[in-house]
């Protein structure tokens, strides 16, 4: 009887151990059953490709550069004697003509050193005359002793009135020469006073706009070592220039003539055009960026363009005209694999044969819901486009860019 029991207790258990292992099987089936059918429902999935279309346009090449609006010519007006400003004739932003007055000094001292300059050289001229009589009559004292020692055979005069004489009439042109300097340096002492006179009014050189005004009426102008600055002078504001620093990565690419488009803080929705003048051999360096400043010719006839507002540059180095064009992202896309591809391969359907030479770019069009690779030369890009080259290019087909899978 208990053998009996014993037997009935070991069947049991071979037959929990029996439902365990079925049990597991049963699960490692579901699972295997479920990764198949995860795997080729996700190989049967089609993706999604995003696509742009190949255009017909233009297309820039730039170089971005940042400057400063400056008149093409200022100038600084002082005065080089000291006084009291007496009036000032201009104020800001006046337009000026050239040789029109701008400020004048108080000249009552210049015109008192004037005038004892002028009676100096009126004194100068008088010793000249009295100077002149007094060397004549030196000169013919000389010649009648001269004439009576050569009739007397030497007898009379005698030597030492002889030696008197002389003395005398070289005493004569000796005051008669200085007669004449003191002549010439009181006619400078003139000149020089009526050319103070004549600064003591500030003057602009050009025609222009008064850009800068130092001085009031009242205060006093001492010209020292150098001359004071009353004022600044700009030309014509109707065309200025803009001083671009192109950094030294792109200055190769900067040509004189090359057409600039460029946009101010005061008019953010405004764009403005100029054109490359001039490339600068002189660099500048600022916290170990070397830069190379570039002159940029600008049209004002609006003038609302002002020196001294800050233009961001884009400097056309490169145009491409109606040529076709694609997204640089054309050009990073591969197709995936798909079920119709050998799925143990890397390649996609649409790559080269082996051993064949691969020549120029790819890119990949979309015909019939499915990528097509195309040949194609790259051309000037612009950061954004590409201009491409190439058989089976053509405009409004369709270039794929990314991919995204199908919804699951």
């Amino acid at each position: 009887m208990s053998r009996t029991i014993q037997l009935d207790s070991i069947r049991a258990q071979k037959g929990g151990k029996r439902f365990v292992v079925l049990a597991l099987l049963a699960l490692i089936a579901i699972a295997a059953v479920a990764v198949w059918f995860a795997f080729f429902k996700s190989a049967d999935a089609q993706p999604q490709y995003v696509t742009a279309p190949i255009e017909r346009r233009d297309l820039r090449v730039t170089v971005q550069a940042t400057g400063n609006l400056e008149p093409l010519r200022t100038v600084t007006v002082g005065i080089e004697v000291s006084g009291t400003l007496r009036e000032v004739l201009v104020d800001f932003n006046d337009p000026v003509k050239a040789g029109q007055a701008l400020a004048r000094l108080d000249t009552t001292k210049l015109e008192s050193s004037l005038n004892s300059s002028r009676a100096q050289l009126k004194v100068a001229r008088a010793n000249l005359l009295s100077n002149e009589a007094a060397a004549n009559e030196a000169k013919l004292q000389l010649n009648r002793l001269r004439q009576v020692f050569a009739s007397t055979d030497g007898a009379y005069p005698s030597q030492k009135e002889m030696d008197a004489a002389k003395a005398a009439f070289d005493r004569a042109n000796a005051s008669l020469s200085a007669s004449k300097a003191q002549l010439e340096q009181a006619e400078a002492e003139v000149l020089t006073g009526e050319e103070n006179l004549r600064k003591a009014v500030a003057v602009s050189p050009i025609d222009g706009i008064v850009l800068t005004r130092n001085v009031d009426v009242g205060q006093t102008v001492a010209a020292s070592m150098q001359t004071p600055t009353l004022f600044t002078i700009a030309e014509d504001l109707k065309k200025m220039q803009v001083i671009v620093a192109v950094d030294e990565a792109d200055v190769g690419e900067v040509k004189d003539g090359q057409n600039v488009t460029f946009r101010v803080n005061a008019y953010p929705d405004r764009e403005f055009n100029g054109k490359v003048s001039q490339v600068r051999l002189g660099s500048q360096i600022t916290s170990g960026v070397v830069t190379y400043n570039a002159v940029v010719l600008v049209d004002n006839p609006e003038g609302l363009l002002r020196p001294g507002m800050t233009a961001q540059a884009s400097i056309v180095t490169k145009q491409a005209t109606n040529a076709l064009v694609v997204p640089n992202a054309a050009f990073r896309f591969t197709p995936p694999v798909t079920r119709n591809a050998n799925m143990f391969s890397a390649r996609p359907p649409t790559a080269r044969p082996p051993g064949e030479r691969f020549q120029g770019d790819r890119i990949f069009l979309l015909e019939n819901d499915a990528p097509k690779m195309a040949r194609v030369k790259r051309g000037d890009t612009d950061g954004a486009f590409t201009v491409v080259e190439g058989e089976g290019v053509s405009e409004n087909s369709r270039v794929i860019t990314s991919v995204r899978q199908a919804a699951q």
